[in-house]
């Protein structure tokens, strides 16, 4: 699986960043040097490099251990069946009678109105929002090793586990659709390795290999599949746009956005799209739009880091974190909204990169925080290899982040939920398997 190694990752997330950048008919514009936040950029990625390979090749277990894990993991994913199940009935309950977000005639609307209004839904919200993300991880679990659960059960955990991207879906939302698409992609292609140990093809250039992937998605059956897919999200992603635009009713939605991202739109693709007719005009605001979606994270960190007064950080984990932390306010603890520690932001709702939040809570310490953030990817990512299922899965999640590390942090806001299920998972395997396992074979 050494296509899906962190940092090649890492690598193809800058060279897809540099790719939009380079199509996007678009200057972007900040005041004061760009220097010193490119510089901490570099020292920031740098340290997450330095950390992966920092650490030892983390303790291994053996084949005959793994598959016997494999095995009694159905105990744990039926219980995460139920916590998953419970928690996606309580998010149904709550947005139908509670927000009132799936009744709305405009979900568009509420959605905004709703935003940064934490447990607006009360407890429904703080059970379902700790709860559903376990409805995922039964769904990744269960994919993973699919030839040792029934077709039923896999319906069912299916059908809980495709919740949140149906619901984002239903929502007008992306960031949770991409997440979560990513996440189950790398696990299942994790799953079709460890079950049928596939081929690689490779791209090489005088024996250097660029890219290498799986062989069978050179296959009709899989690669147009995943074709129509991306032809469809990005169709969904112009109807959202074109949607939010017609909510807004700009009368010159590039003119209104050069000033809102601060850019500057060349004149010839601003003329072009002004003669087209106005469904060719949406959909080139919409296919714009989301290439601005990739470029914009490196200058809009940029223009946060010249902004910041401070390079000691602000918030200590607070503002990366924050969904943990408003769970500490019924202890009497003074835990400030999102809303008002996200006041010190240049600019609130734009993607800083994954850097762009860790800056804000640590500044310049946080490149010492990356440097044990790449060394635990890297224990992630060797317990994934040798198929540890909690590992695994978790490093779906791992991959998709560090893939869009150039783009946004997909850590940051109500996404943190999965990672605290997540870690959940990896404890409960530990305390219900792996210990007792392997205090057996030391007897």
């Amino acid at each position: 699986m050494a296509f899906l190694h962190p940092i090649r990752l890492l690598l193809l997330s800058f060279l897809l960043w540099l790719a939009f950048f380079l199509v996007i008919p678009t200057e972007y514009l900040y005041s004061g040097s760009a220097f010193y936040p490119l510089t901490t950029l570099i020292f920031y990625t740098a340290s997450f490099v330095v950390g992966f390979y920092s650490l030892r090749q983390p303790k291994q277990f053996s084949a005959d251990y793994i598959g016997n894990l494999n095995l009694k993991s159905k105990k744990l994913s039926f219980l995460f069946f139920v916590l998953g199940g419970i928690g996606v009935l309580v998010k149904l309950y709550a947005g139908f009678f509670v927000t009132r977000i799936y009744a709305a005639r405009n979900t568009a609307l509420l959605r905004e109105e709703l935003f940064g209004q934490e447990f607006s839904s009360g407890a429904f919200g703080v059970i379902g929002a700790l709860l559903f993300p376990f409805a995922v991880i039964c769904m990744l679990l269960a994919w993973y090793n699919f030839k040792n659960y029934n077709k039923i059960y896999l319906a069912f955990a299916t059908l809980i586990g495709i919740y949140p991207i149906i619901d984002t879906f239903f929502l007008g939302g992306r960031t949770t659709m991409v997440l979560l698409g990513g996440t189950i992609f790398v696990t299942v292609l994790f799953g079709l390795k460890h079950h049928t140990n596939y081929r690689l093809s490779r791209i090489t250039f005088r024996n250097i290999t660029f890219l290498a992937y799986p062989k069978f998605l050179n296959r009709k059956r899989m690669w147009i599949p995943i074709l129509l897919l991306l032809v469809l999200f990005v169709s969904y992603s112009v109807k959202v746009i074109s949607g939010r635009l017609a909510e807004f009713n700009y009368d010159n939605t590039l003119l209104v956005w050069e000033e809102l991202h601060e850019v500057q739109i060349d004149d010839d693709f601003q003329e072009h799209v002004e003669s087209l007719p106005k469904k060719d005009r949406d959909l080139e605001i919409g296919l714009y739009s989301l290439k601005h979606y990739f470029a914009h994270g490196i200058f809009e960190y940029i223009r946060l880091v010249n902004h910041l007064e401070k390079t000691s950080g602000y918030y200590y984990g607070m503002y990366e974190f924050h969904v943990f932390f408003k769970f500490f306010r019924p202890f009497g603890l003074s835990v400030p909204s999102f809303s008002e520690i996200n006041k010190i932001s240049y600019k609130p709702a734009v993607y800083t990169t994954f850097w762009g939040p860790f800056y804000i809570d640590f500044g310049l310490f946080g490149i010492a925080v990356i440097f044990i953030w790449g060394r635990y990817v890297r224990k992630v990512y060797a317990r994934a290899l040798i198929g540890h299922p909690a590992y695994v899965i978790f490093y779906g999640y791992l991959a998709t982040i560090i893939l869009a590390s150039f783009f946004l942090n997909f850590l940051l806001g109500s996404s943190s939920y999965y990672l605290f299920g997540f870690i959940v998972a990896i404890l409960l395997f530990k305390i219900r398997i792996d210990g007792p396992e392997l205090k057996n074979r030391e007897a």
